[in-house]
């Protein structure tokens, strides 16, 4: 998915800003999955239970989900919903870890940020270079002493939104039954194979 391809590209990043609390944590986040969980010399299960550490601190799951599902997850009761959220998180794990594992050290440059139509939240704005370069946008929102990643906005594409798209898509063809959906995500977790690396 090239949507995901250009999002770890993000994390070689060229500082370029003022102090700017958000930038700056998005940077730390970075060199820790450079340092921990990209350049290093982990197995695809080491990769793995690193990723998945991390995205359950750094993505708001339940907002994402939430959003994903639309009124599916209304419609949901609350041990649907967890179950739905554990194969959903399952599956961007093994996908992510599986683009980390391509990953060649391209660059990137945070410009900025911006605030967002919703309360309390920002985008930080950011490009790889190229010709022409790719802008790539970090929807968050502030939590605790830090931030959580609602969105990635790949030229003009919401991944949230995609998803939401594929999930209603499917739901749809499958007369609103959730746990159909929940069963395929587990089912491609599972049977998920890794890339070779380049």
């Amino acid at each position: 998915m090239r949507s995901l391809v250009c999002a770890l590209m993000l994390f070689t990043a060229i500082p370029s800003w003022a102090s700017n609390p958000a930038i700056d944590f998005m940077n730390g986040l970075a060199q820790e999955v450079i340092e921990t969980g990209i350049q290093g010399t982990q197995t695809n299960d080491e990769r793995e239970a690193f990723i998945r550490e991390k995205f359950t601190t750094i993505l708001d799951l339940k907002s994402i989900g939430q959003f994903v599902l639309g009124t599916y997850w209304k419609k949901a009761d609350e041990a649907q919903r967890q179950e739905f959220l554990s194969a959903f998180t399952e599956l961007l794990t093994k996908t992510w870890s599986d683009r980390f594992s391509m990953y060649s050290g391209q660059e990137v440059v945070f410009s900025g940020t911006r605030n967002a139509q919703q309360k309390n939240q920002l985008y930080v704005d950011s490009s790889i270079p190229g010709n022409p370069p790719v802008e790539i946008i970090w929807r968050i929102r502030p939590k605790d002493k830090g931030y959580v990643i609602i969105d990635i906005v790949i030229e003009d594409v919401s991944m949230a939104m995609s998803y939401r798209s594929e999930y209603t898509t499917f739901l749809q063809q499958h007369q609103g039954n959730l746990q159909d959906l929940i069963n395929e995500l587990k089912k491609k977790a599972a049977n998920f194979k890794y890339s070779d690396k380049k």
